[in-house]
């Protein structure tokens, strides 16, 4: 059970290392030295609305403390501001400011035309396999966190 356990550490460290490497370090083109976190905390912001902390660490996929640490960085460099909800004041929203909305539009630009170059030199095969193989991966982990939450 070791043996193949480690084969699964391997092999996911394997596709994230070619995934963040390549497809999300490359918007680090963005005119500036991003930190992996501030990419990622970059991308958790969906359209040009404000979030709660809660969301942008469920879109993020990691802890809220972790998120804040993240925003604190983005706050810290001018990419982004807490304020209050008006209609809640107990509510504290994050937005992207102007600098930042840029920053992350520049990013998200060359992140998709690094990952346009990279698929298409993918044969249609190729495609098809990789999101079937993406699809059954999630399909199974869904599974097991599912069981195991279950416990």
């Amino acid at each position: 059970m070791e043996d193949k356990l480690n084969q699964y550490f391997n092999s996911l460290r394997n596709f994230s290392n070619l995934f963040i490497h390549k497809l999300i370090t490359s918007g680090s083109e963005a005119d500036c030295e991003l930190k992996l976190s501030q990419m990622k905390a970059l991308s958790s912001f969906k359209n040009d609305q404000p979030f709660l902390m809660k969301e942008l660490a469920q879109n993020c996929g990691v802890k809220l403390s972790n998120m804040t640490i993240m925003i604190d960085n983005l706050i810290e460099e001018g990419f982004a501001e807490r304020k209050r909800d008006e209609s809640d004041r107990r509510k504290v929203l994050v937005n992207l400011t102007p600098k930042g909305k840029n920053l992350r539009a520049r990013f998200l630009e060359s992140r998709r035309k690094t990952a346009t170059s990279i698929f298409s030199k993918l044969s249609e095969e190729d495609k098809n396999d990789l999101m079937g193989s993406l699809d059954r991966v999630c399909a199974i982990l869904e599974k097991a966190i599912a069981s195991d939450e279950s416990h």
